[in-house]
């Protein structure tokens, strides 16, 4: 068990790691890193990644907000109905069968791991209409960032992030991202924003799969949540100064594998 434990330790760190420097959860990868390494239960292990992801977007999100490259109203509108849908969908999993759960989360990866190889698929489009608002920041790097954006759109795809975060405890990066580039938000603003999003979503959803009992054991959280913390502090120290691209392309390319090893039994 303890060398089960100092691998998870740097697993955490290379997931919370990639997952701060583009503004996702990190679910995608440690949900199968959980069920794999200790045989957990899907449920049990959707828990203890969002957990997971409540420390660690939490570290990220206080760096970038001290950078001062999270724009607020647009990270509370998607946090909102994020927030709601989370918890209800997550308080839904005691209900659908696990065969169902893995299956949707299978997929779901899949399509998250071919969105990052192939930026040119795109699963999120733009809502245009109904009221706006113009938001501007300059952060501590010194680069001015003016978008304008669509409630309709932050508040629809909010609800989609939200549901999918608390279904299969991905984070819902993966949609809150690409929501805010077709917004007209550069990568890096969007990649800080997201990282509160998913915190307020996923502490929501956290809480109940907690209340359900959906935990790992205290010595296989304890050491997932530090070397989680760990790598979403280098991340977002790091993250303006990386190729975004080829650490996209790699995530990508990881996500694929682990989701084909999830459907793998049920295509034989």
């Amino acid at each position: 068990m303890d060398e089960l434990l100092i691998c998870a330790f740097f697993l955490a760190i290379f997931v919370g790691m990639l997952a701060s420097i583009m503004g996702i959860g990190g679910g995608a990868l440690n949900v199968p890193i959980l069920m794999y390494l200790f045989s957990l239960d899907y449920t049990i292990a959707v828990g203890t990644s969002l957990i997971v992801i409540v420390c660690s977007t939490l570290t990220s999100a206080l760096t970038y907000l001290q950078q001062n490259q999270v724009f607020l109203r647009v990270a509370l509108c998607l946090a909102i109905p994020g927030l709601i849908a989370s918890s209800t969908c997550a308080y839904m999993t005691q209900f659908i069968p696990t065969f169902y759960l893995t299956l949707f989360f299978g997929l779901f990866t899949f399509m998250i791991g071919a969105q990052m190889l192939i930026p040119r698929l795109k699963f999120v489009f733009p809502i245009s209409s109904g009221p706006g608002f113009e938001e501007e920041k300059k952060d501590s790097f010194g680069e001015i960032t003016r978008a304008k954006l669509s409630y309709l759109h932050l508040l629809f795809w909010g609800l989609v992030s939200g549901s999918a975060n608390g279904l299969t405890g991905i984070g819902g990066g993966i949609i809150n991202v690409p929501a805010m580039l077709i917004g007209g938000l550069p990568m890096h603003i969007a990649v800080a924003t997201s990282s509160l999003v998913i915190f307020c979503a996923s502490t929501a959803a956290a809480l109940v799969h907690v209340s359900l009992g959906h935990v790992a054991p205290l010595p296989i959280l304890i050491v997932y949540v530090a070397g989680a913390i760990i790598g979403a502090f280098t991340g977002a120290r790091t993250a303006h100064f990386l190729p975004e691209k080829k650490l996209r392309f790699g995530f990508g390319f990881l996500v694929i594998i682990i989701s084909l090893s999830v459907l793998l039994p049920f295509i034989l």
